[in-house]
């Protein structure tokens, strides 16, 4: 069996991962810190950390991942465990566990010392609720709670998961999972009346669309907070988020466009921090001239100039990549980053060869700036190739709803973010790999490659696993990425020791102000 012992509560946040590590993963730690040279500074009791952030709070989202919500959520609730700077599960709410030898089952036991912002102890039948709640979220990790078979409450801090297979995401699961208060969420997370958890902080009041603040909660399980509480200002015109950072009202900046993180990087009395990753993938339809034909595909991908998109679109802060992965990924398939470098006269040939030159391509592109930004460099890049693209820009909700059902046409830009998460978890999370793709692909051999990932038990087998079906989905080239962008955060040098989950949800626990 496999058993975790306790760990006190700083075992949970290691610190020493250091900020270059993460520019270069672009994924953020669960122990990632604001300022690794900050750590000497005495921390200091008091004062408010000030945050803009460019979207809304969710809280009826809670469980899924979105940008409003990650200035707080990640303070006013918590998870059964949390990553190390490994990528080991450490605990959080849940003390100790032990998986059963044929990973059918899960034994695990909570904390008996915690308690929700309303006074009550957690239990296990709080675990079990949000456990269930996620599986009828949307949550990016939803899946893995689905294939939870059964949830057995066997004492007030225990209880047993039973699944029908192994499950590899098991612990993305435990570290994304929000434990919510089963006596208040189920209708006062839909308006924000009751956001109840058991996190450093309480959420104190949201005014929808402007602003969001929290307040230190003083009966916290652990040490309690150093900052008495946290605004959150919800600012989406960037000129004005712009300001509201430079003139110091607000310390942290979530969600600020790149030129002006870039600005805000040359201000000395400011530093950038990584998020976590999004990519922006171009995908075909098989089942929609010319897609049908793999050389076309083929020929597309190698159509697409990515430096160009990177330093256009981007300004050069986007990574040109094929790979959905995360290059810190173990095992990652670095003989195929660029497996579709730039080559507009091969790609021509192949399409003349195909017999598509002439092919009429619609381009199906969500909403956003960078998107519509990126589609123009394709279509131009397609031109170029023989073929006649246009493009057919959809807003948010709509895209989302045909990305969902799987109809995004011939070819479709998404934007994926990628969350911390693992290969295993990313083939079943992102709309363009997971069953049902826009792509309209799933062979058996797909599926065969994917379940081999999924089955692996050991880093070897996980690499050799993963570098197969990276092998495949190149060759097939239903979905190929184009470019990774490593968001940034911007934080005032006053404020000293930030934590950022996974996925880069703040926690601020830790956090302190400079006297």
């Amino acid at each position: 069996m496999t058993s975790h012992s306790t760990h006190h509560r700083a075992a949970i946040f290691l610190a020493g991962l250091t900020a270059l590590a993460l520019g270069v993963t672009g994924c953020a730690s669960a122990v990632q810190q604001q300022n690794e040279t900050e750590s000497a500074a005495e921390p200091v009791a008091g004062g408010i950390l000030t945050v803009a952030q460019a979207q809304d709070a969710q809280p009826n989202n809670l469980q899924a991942g979105r940008q409003g919500n990650a200035s707080w959520a990640a303070n006013v609730f918590e998870t059964l465990t949390a990553y190390d700077e490994n990528r080991e599960p450490q605990p959080l709410l849940a003390e100790d566990w032990t998986i059963a030898d044929d990973g059918l089952s899960i034994d695990i036991v909570l904390r008996d010392d915690v308690t929700f912002h309303s006074g009550r102890a957690l239990t296990a039948e709080d675990v079990k609720y949000s456990l269930e709640y996620n599986a009828a979220s949307s949550s990016q990790v939803a899946f893995v709670s689905e294939g939870i078979s059964a949830i057995e409450v066997t004492g007030d801090t225990t209880l047993t998961l039973t699944f029908d297979e192994p499950s590899p995401s098991l612990f993305d699961l435990f570290e994304y999972a929000f434990i919510m208060d089963s006596e208040t969420a189920e209708s006062g997370l839909d308006d924000g009346s009751a956001v109840i958890g058991t996190g450093p902080f309480t959420f104190e009041n949201w005014s929808p669309g402007s602003e969001i603040t929290l307040k230190r909660y003083e009966d916290y399980w652990g040490e309690p907070a150093y900052v008495d509480g946290i605004d959150i200002s919800v600012i989406t015109d960037s000129t004005a988020m712009l300001n509201a950072v430079r003139s110091e009202r607000s310390q942290l900046a979530i969600g600020m466009n790149t030129q002006d993180v870039r600005t805000m990087s040359s201000n000395a009395g400011f530093t950038t921090t990584p998020t976590s990753g999004a990519v922006y993938p171009l995908g075909l339809n098989i089942d929609e001239a010319p897609f049908e034909s793999k050389d076309v595909r083929q020929a597309v991908q190698f159509a697409i100039d990515r430096e160009r998109i990177a330093d256009q679109v981007f300004g050069g802060s986007a990574t040109p990549t094929n790979l959905f992965w995360a290059p810190d990924t173990p095992g990652y398939p670095e003989e195929f980053d660029d497996a579709y470098a730039y080559d507009p006269d091969k790609a021509t040939e192949m399409i003349e060869s195909a017999g598509a030159k002439g092919a009429t391509v619609e381009i199906t592109v969500i909403s956003l700036p960078a998107n519509t930004s990126v589609a123009e460099v394709v279509r131009s890049n397609l031109e170029e190739v023989g073929l006649k693209p246009s493009i057919n820009v959809v807003e948010n909700a709509a895209f989302g709803e045909q990305q969902i059902a799987g109809e995004l046409g011939a070819a479709f830009l998404p934007l994926h973010g990628l969350n911390g998460l693992s290969p295993v978890s990313l083939i079943n999370v992102l709309p363009s790999l997971r069953e049902g793709n826009s792509s309209h692909f799933w062979t058996d051999e797909y599926a065969q490659l994917r379940d081999a990932l999924a089955d692996a038990q050991d880093d070897e087998a996980r690499s050799g696993a993963l570098l197969e079906l990276t092998e495949y989905m190149v060759d097939e080239a239903f979905t190929a990425n184009l470019v990774r962008v490593d968001g940034e955060n911007v934080v005032s040098t006053d404020v000293h020791d930030l934590e950022w989950s996974n996925r880069a949800y703040l926690r601020a626990g830790t956090a302190f102000l400079s006297e």
